[in-house]
């Protein structure tokens, strides 16, 4: 078994890593930080584990194989700096520090899944990041992106964090929608980046009045019918397990709890819309880094992996 850390157990994602890590077949939670809870158990910030994760969250990390770094951006080079020992371990940040690292390998498998194979730092991509990227590799690749991109998407309040902020209170989130951080979001760089390109993203995202998943929408300009659409995307990820195709236009429910992202296509012939929607704490986070892992180790990338939704 794997000896894998978390430093930043007691956040949404950190809680979340701990939750996949318990079930995983080769994988074995060595230890857990938390500056703020140290000395209590992962169950105090996780309840759900209790009889599952006997395990005490501590302030400084351990030794292990691999270690996630759950912690919020603009932190990680500093815990990096102060435990050298780290050095020795399989990294995988889950903030945005290291995202346009080159000493990093960018953690999108449908994209660099080869890289991820054999690197020792890996950069999980954002949330947001994730289902934007993910209907636009397939345009990428054939060399069909276009010079502008417009996509909105919508998302949960777990993705802000455990830290609590006035948009993130009950009283202002419950049956109440709002856009932000308009045309001006990082997600937005951060897909530029990856991609490599010159193109214009116009994004627009909103806040949801739900816990977790996202539903994103791509539209580009694109002379393709519905079944060369299709097959476009079919085509490209036939090879990757947690992404598919789906024939009609998902929700969220099939999605929540689960570590796939589905994928589906609309076209008028000049015009097509993409859609995407994914778990932002699994697809978006903690599954997505575990699945990073699994390439490092080797191992089947969907090893531990939760894969049933919620259904209703």
């Amino acid at each position: 078994m794997t000896q894998v850390g978390i430093i930043g157990a007691s956040g949404f994602v950190g809680t979340e890593l701990a939750r996949i890590l318990a079930f995983h077949p080769h994988a074995k939670l060595a230890y857990a930080t938390s500056r703020t809870h140290a000395g209590k158990p992962l169950s105090a910030v996780a309840p759900d584990l209790a009889g599952i994760v006997d395990l005490e969250l501590h302030a400084e990390p351990g030794d292990a194989a691999v270690v996630f770094l759950a912690v919020p951006h603009g932190t990680t080079h500093h815990i990096l700096e102060q435990y050298p020992h780290l050095r020795r371990s399989v990294i995988i940040d889950l903030s945005s520090d290291h995202r346009a690292d080159p000493d990093f390998v960018y953690g999108l498998p449908e994209l660099n899944r080869d890289r991820i194979g054999h690197a020792r730092r890996i950069a999980n991509p954002g949330c947001f990041a994730t289902a934007l990227l993910l209907p636009l590799l397939p345009l990428a690749t054939n060399q069909l992106l276009p010079s502008t991109i417009h996509a909105s998407g919508i998302t949960g309040s777990t993705g802000a964090g455990a830290e609590l902020s006035p948009t993130l209170h009950f009283s202002w989130r419950h049956a109440n929608v709002q856009a932000y951080s308009i045309l001006g979001h990082r997600h937005a760089r951060e897909v530029l980046t990856a991609l490599n390109t010159d193109a214009q993203l116009h994004f627009v995202p909103y806040r949801g009045p739900f816990t977790r998943g996202i539903i994103v929408t791509v539209v580009v300009a694109l002379p393709l019918d519905q079944e060369s659409l299709t097959a476009l995307y079919r085509q490209y990820y036939q090879s990757h397990p947690l992404v598919q195709l789906s024939d009609d236009n998902p929700d969220l429910k099939r999605i929540v709890g689960t570590s796939r992202a589905l994928l589906h296509c609309s076209t008028d012939g000049k015009t097509a819309a993409i859609v995407c929607v994914l778990d932002n704490m699994l697809k978006g986070a903690a599954a997505q880094a575990v699945q990073n892992m699994n390439l490092a180790l080797g191992i089947d990338e969907c090893a531990g992996l939760p894969m049933r939704a919620i259904g209703w």
